[in-house]
This record gives C-alpha cells, structure tokens and sequence, in this order.
C-alpha cells in the first residue's frame, strides 16, 4: 500500500521552469554549479543531468534532438519536482532520526532480484545504465520514504466502525461476491497415468478423492485433492472450464506445463453482494486509502511551507 500510494499522489509542487531553449548547450552549465538550493542543501548542475538522465531513459528518449521545446521543459520540470521531493523526504527523515538497517536494506534488495537466473540481473541494471551502487540506493531512498510515510501519515490515520458502515450502506454495490466451487484435483506427470485414472472413475471401480490421495502429485491429494472453495482469475486460465461443470461434474483431461489434471466440482456458490461483516477489511482498505492520500496532500504542503526552496532558473533552461 506504501509504494502504491507514494507513487500515486502527486506532489502538488508548483515549480515551473520559465523557458527553455534547443539551442541551448548543457556545455555552458559548470557541472559544479548550483542549480537548486532546498533549506541551505545544495543540488548542483551535475546532480540535476544525473536525475534527467534517469528520466530520459524512464521515458524511453535517447537524446535531446528527438525532444520538442514543450517535451523537454515538461522533461525537466519532472525530474525538478523529483530532485525537491526527494530531498524534502531525505532532509525530513533525518531530523527524525528515521533511517535504513543494513539487514532491512539487504531483505528488500534480495526480494527484488528474486527469480533472475545467474547474472541476468546485473545484465539488467548495465542495460538501464545503473550502476550496483546506484541500484542499492534507490531501493534504499525508497525504504526511507516508505518508513516516513508510514510514520507521519500512514500511522496517525484510522476509520471507526461507524465510518465503515456508513460507506457500506452507500456503496453495497462495490462489495460483490462472483460466483465460487468448491473442486478436488488430481495432478500427474504423464498422459498414461491420468487416462488410466480416468477409466477407473468411468468405472466408478474408486472415488475420486481415493484416486487423488493415490496418484495425486499436487499438495492436496493428501486431501483427497480438495481445494476448497476458489472464483474466477484465482487459478491458472486453463481451468476456467471447471466453472462450466455442474455439482458432481468431473472435467475432461487437462494438459499444462505442470502436468495432466482431472477435476471434480463438489459445491458451487452463486454470485452475490456480501454483507457487511464479509466486506469490512475491503472497506477498511478503501477508506484508509482515501484518508491516507489526504494526510499526505496536506503532509506534503506543510513541508513546503515551512521550506525555503531557491531554483535558479537561468542556469536551469541552458540544460538539455
């Protein structure tokens, strides 16, 4: 919920870059001058080029000349409101001595490259241009802000349960049930084995939660194969036809990479509009949600305020 709402608010910052102009050249600027001053820290000529560097490529732009005068004033003027609002977030944390463990830094850092084979992901970042240093500091930057958020926003916003039925009462709509079975499965490596199985239950010779604790590779043959009760985009989409089975119906064969499956649909719930108790923690969810995003509106502007931000604008525009 943290990243979702940091990267979904805007930071309202009205910050404007008054004109810029192609046939300026970066060359002009001294790479050590200051171009941005944000409560006494100074951002110079060379940090701003590193930031749009990072824009360019987030939207694809190889180079100045592909950018009309419009696109590259919005350009800049993204990576200037990204530049304040980092360093708001990085300048607020350390005054509240909110910081990053390494042991915290090294857990996010192994869930994101979680599922990339040998060095592809280092192939990966080369092909973004980031270094590893600069990859750890991101993630580090966005753990910061993460931590923050939860600390002046996040934490000091809560819904009564009188809020949440007032909202349910008026939105009954949006809490929707689709239609459920309940199924038991059986999983086999080979097309052999599961037309075998398949005979034996023409034959009724053995149930089928008998068959799925006998052959069954899944977890839940040890169950009898029972899944309990699933909708809809919760399985793979190649068991969808399941839900076009009646009460008792067993499916024909299906083959996915995993291997060959046979299911049995022994209860089906029809769609419905749940009732309040059912619908309390997405209601909760989507009014922390809105509240959240407010707290933060208004958490944001209050760190403007009592900020003293000096942008200077002539160096700004000669930077393409």
């Amino acid at each position: 919920m943290l990243n979702k709402l940091f990267l979904g608010i805007a930071l309202g910052v009205s910050l404007s870059i008054s004109s810029c102009s192609n046939g300026s050249s970066s060359d002009e600027v001294d790479d050590t001058a200051t171009i941005i001053v944000i409560n006494n820290e100074k951002i110079s000529a060379d940090q701003f080029k590193a930031e749009l560097k990072v824009h360019k490529k987030k939207f694809r732009v190889q180079g100045a000349k592909e950018l009309e005068v419009g696109e590259l004033l919005w350009l800049k003027n993204t990576t200037l409101q990204q530049i304040v609002k980092n360093t708001l977030f990085r300048q607020e944390a350390k005054k509240n001595n909110i910081n990053i463990s390494r042991d915290e830094l090294d857990e996010a850092l192994s869930r994101v490259s979680i599922g990339y084979a040998d060095d592809s992901f280092n192939k990966q970042l080369e092909y973004e241009g980031i270094s590893h240093k600069q990859w750890e500091d991101i993630i580090e930057n966005n753990l910061l802000i993460n931590k923050l958020i939860n600390n002046f926003v996040n934490s000091r916003v809560s819904v009564s349960d009188n809020e949440m039925l007032r909202y349910f009462e008026s939105h009954k709509a949006n809490f929707y049930k689709p239609e459920q079975v309940r199924a038991l499965h059986i999983m086999v490596e080979t097309e052999q084995e599961i037309r075998q199985i398949q005979k034996e239950l023409q034959s009724k010779q053995k149930k089928f939660s008998d068959l799925a604790k006998e052959y069954s590779l899944g977890p839940e043959g040890s169950r009898g194969g029972d899944l309990g009760y699933f909708e809809a985009g919760q399985m793979p989409e190649e068991f969808d036809n399941v839900f076009k089975l009646k009460t008792n119906g067993v499916s024909d064969i299906i083959r996915t990479p995993y291997g060959f499956h046979l299911f049995k649909v022994v209860d089906k719930v029809a769609d419905r509009n749940m009732n309040f108790d059912e619908s309390k923690k997405q209601v909760k969810r989507v009014l922390l949600e809105e509240l959240q995003s407010k707290t933060f509106q208004k958490w944001i502007v209050q760190l403007k305020e009592e900020s003293v931000i000096e942008i200077k604008y002539d160096l700004l525009e000669k930077i393409n």
